[in-house]
């Protein structure tokens, strides 16, 4: 029976980590283009999919140094 989910929705739960080995927080959300990272002691953020280079049972590395993040998250997810 299809439950509505996608293979994206696995990525909750998972912690992303910059291309340079900073850690983000853990996605709690997939949602269009976008997944959102659930800040440890920081204003949640959404961050794009397409910036996702790999994904592992237990990490999500993003193709960007942490000096970048600033530039790819947002408040609100992109729209597909």
């Amino acid at each position: 029976m299809d439950d509505g989910r996608t293979d994206l929705d696995a990525l909750a739960g998972i912690e992303p980590f910059t291309s340079d080995g900073e850690r983000l927080g853990k996605v709690s959300e997939v949602k269009d283009a976008s997944f959102k990272v659930d800040a440890p002691f920081k204003p949640d953020f959404w961050l794009p999919l397409n910036m996702v280079a790999s994904v592992t049972a237990d990490r999500v590395l993003v193709s960007f140094p942490k000096e970048q993040l600033d530039h790819y998250k947002s408040n609100e997810p992109l729209v597909a």
